[in-house]
């Protein structure tokens, strides 16, 4: 079975996404699957400079065609991924695979690829990566409810699966009354070989608390910024400090970087920038607690690599794996509004025990591996699209 991925981006400041499906589509080959990914040039405000474009290339040991990305000087135009390369290469190659994996809704990749195949009659699952939840579909509303009206509802009634993550996403998709199958499969972890147990920390030694992601309203790091102060006020002699890494808009990143200093925990911020590689999983393994109080998160892509580092979070109930965390006894669960952020932060104070590490990491094994996902996958793909009988020879 020949299996076409599409999103609009595999650039790294796009964040969970983008580095999900190609984990994902690495998974599958190492299962057999013949899967390819398909995306553009984009990655966020600028382009992916070292990804050759219209021929096919490998990135992380998967085979990836981009095209170039449209760039108007109007924003909402520039994040529609607009894309005639692409559609153009979609439209003579589409019949070459026996099913699309489509990424992501509202973008132009997205929606030209899922309506190919409608009208191809080439089947196709979407991965809507939180984009159907009420806190998204609340985001420029009036264009998205435009889009769903004018293609997007056709696209999503043509699938043969919606793909959610957890439990709760396919709960905020049932909520559209869409008559299509949903398919629960999470998202998986690839941990670097031989990363070393976290260290214990040295009496005396500040608390880390790390906020990793990127820097958007959504994960809502004004309100951990106001939950410090308080806790600053409660306990002004406590030993801590916040390490902020990510990127975003910097119009945004500057209000954060001024609200810090308006109250009063500038001097304890430490403003990373964007990570990856082993600079990001340094940082994952030498916090004692991944802090993430998001308004929304179909999943949590790093929440999950803070796991799988042994380093237990502290983490909103709008994260869809909290319950996990909660019942394997891997972090703490509570609602992201200052007073109740802080009585939390205030409880982390004391770094997490052995038994805490442990029950993080082993989460992260235990349920999301690609190995395991990927073969859950590779079967969602044969009950959909199932191979050829067997012939026996007279």
């Amino acid at each position: 079975m020949r299996v076409l991925h599409v999103i609009p981006s595999i650039g790294p400041l796009r964040g969970g996404p983008s580095a999900a499906a190609l984990a994902m589509v690495a998974a599958l080959r190492q299962r057999g699957v013949d899967a390819e990914l398909l995306t553009t040039d984009d990655n966020g405000p600028g382009r992916l400079t070292d990804l050759p474009l219209a021929r096919w290339s490998e990135r992380q040991g998967v085979p990836v065609l981009a095209f170039r990305r449209w760039m108007p000087p109007v924003a909402p135009l520039r994040e529609f991924a607009y894309s005639p390369g692409l559609q153009r290469w979609m439209a003579d190659h589409l019949h070459d695979y026996d099913l699309l994996h489509v990424h992501a809704l509202f973008s132009f990749p997205s929606t030209v690829a899922m309506a190919l195949a409608r009208r191809g009659r080439v089947p196709y699952l979407l991965r809507s990566i939180g984009q159907l939840d009420r806190w998204s579909l609340a985001q420029s509303a009036r264009r998205k409810r435009w889009m769903l009206r004018l293609i997007e509802r056709r696209n999503l009634e043509g699938a043969a699966a919606i793909h959610v993550t957890s439990e709760q996403e396919g709960q905020e998709v049932e909520a559209l009354g869409l008559a299509v199958p949903r398919l629960v499969i999470p998202l998986g972890v690839s941990v670097p070989e031989g990363l070393p147990a976290p260290q214990e920390r040295a009496p005396g030694e500040p608390v880390r608390f790390l906020f990793l992601s990127r820097l958007h309203a959504k994960k809502r790091l004004e309100i951990l910024l106001e939950a410090l102060a308080l806790l600053a006020d409660r306990n002004p002699g406590a030993a801590w400090e916040l390490r902020i890494a990510g990127s975003g808009d910097p119009d945004y990143v500057h209000r954060c970087q001024e609200r810090a200093r308006e109250l009063g925990v500038a001097d304890r911020c430490r403003w990373l920038g964007f990570l990856e590689g082993e600079a990001k999983w340094g940082e994952l393994r030498s916090a004692d607690w991944f802090v993430l109080p998001s308004a929304s998160e179909n999943f949590g892509i790093a929440v999950v690599e803070a796991l799988a580092a042994g380093t237990p979070v502290l983490i909103s109930p709008e994260v869809a794996v909290a319950r996990d965390v909660a019942a394997a006894g891997a972090g703490r669960v509570c609602p992201a509004v200052p007073g109740a952020l802080a009585d939390a932060l205030e409880a982390a104070l004391k770094p997490p025990t052995r038994q805490q590490r442990d029950a993080a990491r082993n989460l992260a094994h235990n349920q999301f591996s690609w190995s395991s996902l990927a073969c859950r996958l590779d079967q969602a793909y044969l009950s959909i699209v199932p191979p050829p009988p067997t012939v026996t020879p007279r």
